[in-house]
């Protein structure tokens, strides 16, 4: 299927804007209440700490003040009877002021827990909602994919920026253990090996890689692969930049060589292997089929944590400032602004349109007060 603008342009991003937008409005119909509880929590276990802050410094107060008092009057009244009675009002008013103080924490402690255990399962509940709606809602992020192979599983860290947000997803891979043969079959890299019956020197040799295993993938800007053989002995990294030229390629034995850099093995290195070998991975690493788990873990905002910090809100607008520019596109290529319209092409060249009132979107974004007002000039509405 195709998405077009109303006037047939085919879309930039071809997907459903229209649904990532239901969606978007449903995530801030859910989050936004949350965020605001946890502050209203957060402000009241603050107000309490300040209370409690208070009375115990009220409680000295008196204590000190009840101490210099029975001295007076003990100097006042200078007899043996009124010195032993002062040391046993001392005692009893310590004790009472202790006794005092203990009960204020345990009520404060056991505010703050409940109140922590509440904002932290709030917390938890926002990301639950989050995370599918990041994982695929989100236009124009940087992905950056950190796959870690072993023998049991395979797992990975995948990272998605944009404008100073960034969100982290923990996940699974299928497949394990993965090995350079499920990608390639036919791939060997040269090295020099020292042989020969009557005089040892140095001849070049190829190692056939499609039996190592995949220890490592790490894709962003540059892709990087680590590879070892059954034993752990032998390694291969591999690190292209972008140019398939630019490679750079490393084998571990007994010490370090860059085939790379070397004039005779270079000219022996099978570039576009390496590039197909490259191509597979990434494919594997990109597909979701291959996701067995996903899990939203923490959700940034200039490199803080942004619910703990209770900046959700900035994180949304700067996602609203990207879906203003996609419905700003719709409008330029549309025949209304009172609706988001666009077009699917399918099978048969069929198209159907898709859209939603910006009357709908007002009222749904004003039921969230002076924060879905804010978001509704960044949709540029």
């Amino acid at each position: 299927m195709t998405f077009v603008f109303q006037d047939s342009t085919e879309m930039p991003y071809q997907k459903n804007f229209i649904g990532d937008l239901h969606n978007f409005l449903l995530i801030l119909e859910q989050t936004l209440p949350i965020e605001n509880r946890i502050i209203e929590l957060k402000n009241q276990i603050q107000e309490e700490e300040n209370k409690f802050e208070n009375e115990i410094t009220m409680l000295n107060s008196f204590l000190s003040g009840l101490n210099t008092s029975l001295d007076q009057l003990t100097t006042k009244y200078s007899i043996e009877p009124t010195a032993k009675c002062r040391e046993n009002l001392k005692e009893s008013g310590t004790e009472c002021v202790e006794k005092q103080k203990e009960q204020f924490k345990i009520a404060l402690d056991d505010l703050t827990r409940n109140s922590k255990d509440e904002v932290a399962e709030m917390s938890n509940q926002i990301l639950n909602y989050l995370e599918p709606f990041l994982w695929s809602g989100v236009y124009n992020v940087k992905v950056v994919k950190h796959v870690t192979s072993t023998t049991e599983n395979i797992t990975g860290k995948i990272i998605m920026n944009l404008s100073g947000l960034s969100y982290i997803y923990q996940t699974t891979f299928a497949d394990f253990p993965l090995q350079v043969k499920k990608f390639v079959t036919d791939i060997s890299i040269p090295i020099l090996s020292r042989g020969g019956l009557i005089y040892k020197e140095d001849r070049i040799k190829h190692i056939d890689l499609s039996d190592f295993y995949i220890k490592r993938i790490y894709i962003d800007e540059d892709f990087q692969l680590d590879l070892e053989n059954k034993k752990g002995i032998k390694k291969v990294n591999l690190l292209i930049p972008g140019d398939i030229e630019d490679t750079s390629l490393i084998y571990v034995d007994e010490e370090a060589i860059d085939i790379t850099k070397s004039e005779e093995l270079a000219p022996q290195l099978d570039l576009a292997k390496l590039d197909e070998l490259r191509q597979k991975v990434e494919d594997y690493a990109g597909n979701e089929e291959n996701i067995v788990t996903r899990t939203l873990v923490k959700v940034e905002l200039d490199e803080k944590d942004a619910i703990e910090n209770n900046e959700l809100f900035e994180c949304i607008k700067i996602i609203a400032s990207q879906y203003g520019e996609v419905i700003n596109d719709i409008f330029i290529h549309g025949i209304t602004k009172k609706e988001i319209a666009i077009k699917e092409i399918v099978q048969g060249g069929i198209r159907n349109e898709i859209f939603i009132s910006v009357n709908e979107i007002s009222n749904r974004l004003s039921a969230l007060g002076g924060d879905g007002l804010e978001i509704k000039g960044l949709l540029n509405l």
